[in-house]
């Protein structure tokens, strides 16, 4: 199975460079990076691997879910049980990583230098006080908004700008789907924000592919 992940990539997506980028910062454990790229070529192994290709005596169902067949695909994005806490684990982390790199940007000291200790505050600002940054909020307007809360809002008052951020992180078929949803999603609470505050609102969806 080795270089599956390879054949089965999405080039309208990603390109291989881009994909492998993560090898070149060079703060992984060689055993972490193995593991990863075996998870890629989904070598991992799950009861699916080992009944269809093992070709062992093995159920093949998920042993969590006990629903689904247990592949690499669908412990990293599909399995109802892990999407009740796991997965809101890992989009919590995705978006902590975007917090430090959005606080830096804009020049706020964060407490923790560890990324894994990063809790994000509700409300960062900027020295200068032109930016402010809104984590998991609630938009309070006069009209009824289905959806109004966004991982990340950024509001630049210098530039008239708001930034909308949300992160998913779907099955690596879905990226596209997922990414126009994100869209459709907050139309309406773009334009609601214009009218409020009177700034140009934009929808910046951040969609990684589980593997």
């Amino acid at each position: 199975m080795h270089g599956l992940y390879i054949r089965s990539m999405d080039r309208q997506l990603t390109t291989e460079e881009d994909a492998f980028l993560w090898l070149l910062r060079e703060d992984l454990k060689g055993e972490t990076e193995s593991e990863i790229t075996a998870a890629q070529d989904q070598a991992l192994q799950t009861k699916y691997h080992a009944t269809k290709i093992l070709q062992t005596d093995t159920d093949s169902k998920c042993r969590l879910c006990k629903q689904f067949d247990e592949t690499v695909k669908h412990i990293l994005s599909a399995c109802p049980i892990l999407a009740k806490e796991q997965y809101i684990k890992r989009h919590d982390i995705v978006c902590a990583q975007l917090n430090i790199n959005i606080c830096k940007e804009i020049g706020v000291k964060l407490d923790n230098k560890q990324r894994y200790d990063h809790v994000p505050k509700t409300v960062h600002t900027s020295h200068e006080c032109t930016v402010t940054t809104l984590w998991n909020q609630q938009v309070q307007s006069d009209r009824t908004i289905p959806h109004n809360k966004t991982d990340i809002i950024i509001c630049d008052n210098k530039e008239g700008t708001c930034m909308l951020i949300d992160d998913a992180i779907p099955g690596d078929k879905n990226v596209i789907k997922k990414a126009a949803e994100k869209m459709l999603k907050y139309k309406h609470l773009t334009t609601e924000i214009h009218h409020m505050w009177n700034v140009r609102a934009t929808v910046i969806p951040v969609i990684i592919g589980a593997r």
